[in-house]
This record gives structure tokens, C-alpha cells and sequence, in this order.
């Protein structure tokens, strides 16, 4: 009888196939990043749409009409007596306490918050994002909110304006460069926070379009251009109230 032989691979055979799958997964490492990065951004452009034309129908409506878009003046404004829903009149301090009261998450009945809520269609998980968790229970924290919002947008802002930005948006360094300076980038533009650190970054503009941004993108007059010579904080509404981002969100 003869004896069966069992073939193999050689060790050789082997290292040449791990330095293939090697190269082939390196050479995709690429495009599926991009490709994860480009749905992300697309995903957060649709939720941050959806909410400013919510402030803006809002704006328009009888009901919230001038103080669905946080100002410093409202304040002046509020009546003497608890409003019954939410108080927009206050200096609101940062992004996702503005979210706090538009969305009245303080109110535990969920039919009464429903009805007398700022923004209608809108819920905390549309202000949350890649990495960061959405709010529970009757608070919306920092940790909470991807987005930072302008406030005193509502006076000589135009509509080419950007209004609401990723949190990774230098919102201060924004507003303070020109629509076509081209020295501005991502390294000044943009920080390390979550959802996309210096990756890319979404803007919003005040008539409730869009754009998305990757880092090869970032740059002022890509983001700003419309505004020509002008500068975000040049606009403000009522005297003295200047155009700035309520900033949110940590470092970390």
C-alpha cells in the first residue's frame, strides 16, 4: 500500500498571504473611512437643517415670534409673571440650554410638552451626534448637545449666515474672520471635539441650508465666502447684542 500524503502551506506560503491581506486591507483602510466620514457628516447636515427651519418656522409662528431665536434682549422683554411652557426670554448660557427650554424637556407630561413645546418635530437625539450620547431624564447638558447655535442672529444677519455648527467649529474664531480670508483653515477653524474633531465639520445657515465640510474643505472662504469682505461679528441685533456662538461642549 502506498502511503497518503498530506499537503499544506508552507511557512513562506503563509507570510506571503498575510502581507497580501496586509496591503489589501491598508489600500481600503482609506475609502472606508472616508466613505464613514462622509455619511456622518451627510447624517448630521439633516438633523441640523431640520432644526433651524424648526426656529425659523417657529419665528414666523404667533406664538414664539422673535424669541424662537435666543437673543440677549429677550430678556428685557419677559413678561413679569412664569410663563406657562417655555421661558425663552432668559440669557440662555450655552447651546443646550437654549435645546433645554426649546424642547421643554422639564416637563414630564408628555402631551403637555408636545403641545407647548419651541420647536416642533424635534427631539433630543437630533441635537446629539456621532459619539455623543442623547439626553435622558429633564435636562439637556453639554455632553449632550454636538451643535453650538448663534444667538442675536436674528437681527442684520443675512441669510448666507451660518447659524448652528458642529461644536468642533471655533465658533469664537468664526465669527471673527472674514468670508474671503483663505489663511483661515482647519488647524484655526476647527478643535478636537467630538462628533468629528478636525475631520470636518457641518454649518447650517439662517435661511435653513447646509453644508458639509472635510478637512481639506475648511477653510473660511469655503465656509464663510458668501459673506465677501464681511465678518459674522459685525451683524448684531439691538444695540450692542453682537452675533456669537453659544458655545457647548468640552475638549474632551
Amino acid at each position: 500500500m502506498k502511503a497518503s500524503l498530506k499537503s499544506g502551506f508552507t511557512m513562506i506560503e503563509l507570510l506571503v498571504v498575510i502581507v497580501i491581506i496586509g496591503i489589501l486591507a491598508g489600500s481600503l483602510f482609506g475609502p472606508v473611512t472616508n466613505f464613514l466620514l462622509e455619511g456622518n457628516l451627510t447624517g448630521m447636515m439633516g438633523n441640523g437643517r431640520k432644526v433651524v427651519q424648526a426656529i425659523i418656522a417657529a419665528d414666523m409662528s404667533g406664538r414664539y415670534e422673535g424669541i424662537a431665536w435666543p437673543a440677549d434682549e429677550n430678556s428685557e422683554d419677559a413678561p413679569t409673571d412664569k410663563p406657562n411652557g417655555p421661558d425663552m426670554y432668559q440669557k440662555f448660557s450655552s447651546t443646550a440650554k437654549y435645546f433645554e427650554e426649546a424642547l421643554y424637556v422639564k416637563e414630564t407630561d408628555v402631551t403637555k410638552r408636545n403641545r407647548l413645546k419651541v420647536l416642533k418635530d424635534i427631539e433630543p437625539a437630533m441635537i446629539a451626534g456621532q459619539g455623543i450620547p442623547t439626553a435622558s431624564g429633564t435636562t439637556i447638558d453639554d455632553k449632550n448637545c454636538a451643535w453650538i447655535l448663534a444667538k442675536n442672529a436674528n437681527g442684520g444677519a443675512p441669510s448666507a449666515a451660518p447659524v448652528f455648527a458642529t461644536r468642533n467649529v471655533n465658533g469664537s474664531t468664526l465669527v471673527q474672520t472674514a468670508g474671503n480670508d483663505v489663511s483661515a483653515d482647519v488647524d484655526t477653524l476647527l478643535n478636537t471635539q467630538k462628533p468629528f474633531q478636525k475631520d470636518g465639520c457641518v454649518l447650517i445657515y439662517k435661511d435653513g441650508s447646509g453644508k458639509k465640510f472635510k478637512a481639506d474643505e475648511v477653510i473660511a472662504k469655503q465656509m464663510i465666502g458668501a459673506l465677501g469682505t464681511g465678518k459674522l461679528n459685525e451683524y448684531e441685533q439691538g444695540e450692542g447684542n453682537k452675533f456669537e456662538f453659544m458655545q457647548t461642549g468640552s475638549s474632551k
